[in-house]
Formats: C-alpha cells, structure tokens, sequence
C-alpha cells in the first residue's frame, strides 16, 4: 500500500494492520511497516528472547575461559 492509499483510506488500512500487517511503500520504497499490537508484542518479547540467549552464550564462553564475577569485579576495580 502506498502511503497516499493509506492517508486516503486510513480506516482500510488499520484493518488490513490487525489481519496481516501493512507495509507503506513511498516512491516505490518501503517505509514503514505497521502491525497489530499483539504481533508487536510477540516481536519485542523475540528480540528479548535472542538478547537473553546471546547473554547467556557470551556468559557460558566468559566462563569456560575463566573469567569469574570476583575476577570482573577485580578488573573493574583496576579500570577506576
């Protein structure tokens, strides 16, 4: 949908929104993307999700090399 189709029909567009998602294209570009709110919900808890599986990687690999909470402390003592 452009996004002069959506200004035009803003109320088709927010339904088409809560079904499956509208992508607005301007100058034959996309722009933007619009979702229902559960769909960007869903999206943020997966970004969360990856965030906290990366963290716990990077945690495992810190600490299969050595590094433990009392030797960050240390150097991050040192650092001041």
């Amino acid at each position: 949908m452009t996004v002069r189709e959506a200004k035009a029909s803003f109320d088709r567009m927010l339904e088409a929104a809560k079904r499956e998602g509208v992508v607005l294209r301007d100058d034959g570009k996309d722009v933007v993307t619009i979702v229902s709110s559960r769909e960007y919900a869903l999206f943020r808890q997966w970004r969360v999700d990856g965030l906290l599986k990366a963290m716990d990687k990077l945690a495992a690999e810190a600490a299969a090399n050595g590094l433990t909470e009392e030797k960050l402390a240390e150097l991050l003592k040192q650092s001041d």
